[in-house]
């Protein structure tokens, strides 16, 4: 790769991810030799690496782009196919691999894509530290070793499936409206719907669609909130969620079909976890409101307000102690999860607490701050 491919491979550098306009700005012959920089940043010539991707058209054949960069450097590679980051992140810590990469474009428009990385037990890895460690730059250096020729490819579909149900514990009927936002988190939470009795589901946008049809890769649009909200009221519902297809967003809304802001779920959750966790570690970002502030700090709970997203938190939440981070974007991120931010978790975990206790989700957050109950 010439010096100015580096340089535009630099400018893709979106937090710890990478982001860009497929086939223009972010092509295959930039992001093989980022893999094979990857994988040997992390286990120099032999390890073992995971690769899934999105829902979106263009990330099977980035995905092979991977492969190759990884292979090329003699890895070891195990494709899981179409999934979310969360079920990457579960897979590459729970087989013990060295690590990850997860083709997605995240909430960028459809005609965009991109790369997020992950090393041992899922702890994520930013994208600069990999471009700065890049020693081989052009593709005809890059297969100049012997690529290793054996791909693997597994599905831990159910495997995760699995893990989620043991999360989900509802204590009496709970009607849930979920938009899926033609995302898999859809299909990941069918495969655990059957064993729970007590949940009644409404649909939205749970067919996997690469043009995201329903209401496009954000789940904060006003479409989305409006859909929603609508089935929420008309159904009467005990809450509503929406989802982006990566699985790492959440926005919620009450049983009123009103929307709750990030930052007031983060403190219902916190304030329900402290009960279960002696400890508990909170972190968030820096727009939380004083009094939610207050309200953590009320309840004996540490704190701490950190920039950089779930990613940064990632150490904070895996130094042996219960920890929590939240905010203000829609990320919800656990210590019981090994990698970040984990929708579909968060949405469990506030169904558990919705149904252990008599007051509805719009009473909880009237009580933290009436002004900031809605978004």
């Amino acid at each position: 790769m010439e010096t100015a491919s580096l340089s535009q491979l630099q400018d893709l550098i979106d937090g710890y991810s990478l982001l860009g306009r497929t086939g223009q700005t972010l092509r295959c012959r930039q992001i093989m030799p980022l893999a094979c920089a990857f994988g040997d940043l992390l286990a120099p010539g032999d390890g073992t690496f995971a690769i899934g991707y999105d829902i979106r058209e263009t990330s099977p054949s980035l995905a092979e782009a991977v492969s190759l960069g990884l292979r090329s450097g003699g890895h070891h590679v195990t494709h899981i196919g179409a999934c979310t980051t969360p079920q990457l992140e579960w897979y590459v810590a729970d087989a013990g691999l060295n690590g990850g990469i997860m083709v997605t474009g995240d909430c960028a428009p459809t005609d965009w894509n991109g790369m997020r990385l992950c090393g041992r037990g899922a702890a994520p890895v930013a994208a600069a530290q990999v471009i700065d460690a890049m020693t081989v730059y052009d593709l005809n250096d890059l297969f100049r070793n012997p690529c290793n020729p054996v791909l693997r490819r597994a599905q831990p579909q159910a495997a995760y499936a699995a893990w989620l149900r043991q999360q989900l514990r509802p204590q009496r009927l709970f009607k849930l409206c979920l938009d899926a936002g033609n995302g898999l988190t859809g299909t990941e939470f069918d495969a655990v719907m059957p064993h729970y009795r007590l949940l009644r589901l409404w649909r939205l946008g749970f067919k996997p669609d690469s043009k995201l049809p329903t209401r496009g890769p954000d789940p904060f649009s006003p479409q989305a909130r409006a859909a929603v909200g609508t089935c929420v009221s008309t159904n009467g519902c005990h809450l509503g969620a929406s989802l982006n297809a990566n699985g790492d967003l959440l926005a919620i809304t009450d049983e009123r079909g009103q929307p709750v802001s990030p930052h007031a779920i983060g403190t219902v959750l916190a304030l329900a976890l402290a009960q279960e966790q002696p400890g508990l570690h909170v972190v968030h970002d820096s727009g939380l409101p004083p009094q939610m502030a207050s309200a953590l700090t009320r309840a004996g709970l540490t704190t701490d307000a950190l920039p950089g997203g779930p990613a940064a938190a990632w150490t904070f939440l895996h130094a042996g102690r219960p920890g929590l981070y939240f905010d203000a974007a829609g990320h919800y991120a656990s210590s019981d999860f090994p990698g970040t931010a984990n929708a579909l978790l968060a949405l469990i975990m506030l169904i558990n607490h919705l149904t252990a206790i008599d007051s509805p989700l719009s009473a909880l957050v009237a009580a933290l701050e009436p002004e900031a109950a809605t978004d």
